[in-house]
């Protein structure tokens, strides 16, 4: 399984094949329509970046705990018992093939009381039945706080590739994922999470770094930006990062994820997908 800390750092390089070259989170539409133009007011894109985490992203690490905290809640052995959970068969599973998209979506959700307060325990084999159908919940709700549909597809295509890469590297995640169709990519990573061990607090800073990364790292590329300038913004973020985990890496129930929303990214989104010459896909 290896060291959680790396793992959090290998999910978190943009070099990994996942697709993340391809994205500049908004900033290219953004700059379109005037962010840093003419190469003043740099500074702004690090603004940006920090409105983000405020509130596109701080969703979507929500997104990332909770479905890492129903992962754990799905086996029958939680972190620490003599079977890692990479190896735990999930409750209710039948074989050790990748459930369906169908099987996946259908469960109805426990109620908050079925969910044990405390991660750390192995739950009951008869509390809950299965996790697969939650985490299709999970992603409904998700999705029903990203109105863009150009952005949830985005993420979609980002979850497809970090599903490909993860289900090569970990295979633990077949067991909570289908391997057919588009998942979005804060619930792929919280499965990842999970089955590598990794924590509510490291799962939702890779979540939010990777955000603040790719904001800035696009800037190199739109902008006549100095990459130590770009670094320098980059380490600005720290505390804000710091700010959203401590918000975020609590949660474990579906109705807790925020719903904090920046209209004028989806907006951005959607003029950049009729784009006829763009440098990222998004």
């Amino acid at each position: 399984m290896g060291n959680a800390e790396l793992v959090a750092m290998m999910l978190a390089d943009g070099r990994l094949p996942t697709g993340g070259h391809t994205q500049s989170g908004g900033l290219e539409p953004a700059v379109r329509a005037g962010l840093g133009a003419d190469g003043k007011q740099l500074a702004d894109v690090a603004n940006y970046a920090r409105d983000r985490l405020r509130t596109t992203t701080r969703v979507e690490a929500a997104v990332a705990v909770v479905t890492r905290h129903l992962t754990l809640c799905g086996t029958k052995v939680a972190p620490g018992d003599e079977k890692p959970p990479d190896t735990a068969e999930p409750i209710g599973a039948t074989g050790t093939g990748s459930p369906s998209r169908a099987e996946w979506l259908s469960p109805t959700p426990p109620s908050r009381e079925a969910w044990p307060e405390n991660p750390s325990r192995s739950p009951r084999l008869d509390e809950p039945p299965t996790q697969r159908g939650w985490l299709g919940v999970v992603e409904g709700a998700w999705a029903a706080r990203v109105p863009s549909q150009v952005l949830r597809g985005v993420s979609r295509r980002q979850g497809r590739l970090l599903l490909r890469l993860a289900r090569r590297v970990w295979p633990g995640v077949s067991a909570y994922l289908p391997n057919d169709g588009e998942i979005a990519r804060p619930v792929v990573l919280g499965v990842v999470g999970a089955v590598t061990g990794l924590s509510a607090e490291q799962v939702a800073r890779t979540v939010a770094y990777d955000d603040a990364q790719t904001v800035i790292s696009a800037s190199l590329k739109l902008l006549p930006v100095d990459p130590a300038d770009a670094a320098t913004w980059l380490a600005g973020l720290h505390d804000d990062i710091e700010r959203l985990v401590k918000d975020v890496a609590p949660l474990t129930h579906i109705d807790e994820i925020p719903a904090d929303g920046a209209p004028l990214i989806d907006v951005f989104a959607h003029h950049h997908a009729i784009e006829r010459m763009r440098l990222f896909h998004a």
